[in-house]
């Protein structure tokens, strides 16, 4: 994940996240992501490619354009 994307996410008032590994194959990685911000919840997905290093050298973010409000 790169420095700019880190630094977003750092900045949110993010008050719960969740990761779901949904595929694995070689060096290819699915992950969902849910986080919780104020009585809101976003999702989206990651693609992240590693090389033999496992250094990250791909990464892709999908948002999900509704939010679901949460029931609290």
């Amino acid at each position: 994940m790169n420095k700019t994307r880190m630094k977003h996410i750092k900045n949110q008032n993010i008050e719960n996240i969740e990761f779901k590994i949904l595929a694995i194959d070689k060096n290819v990685l699915i992950v969902e992501w849910i986080f919780e911000r104020n009585i809101i919840a976003f999702d989206g997905i990651y693609e992240i490619k590693f090389n033999d290093n496992m250094e990250c050298i791909y990464f892709k973010s999908w948002e999900m354009e509704e939010n679901k409000r949460l029931k609290k």
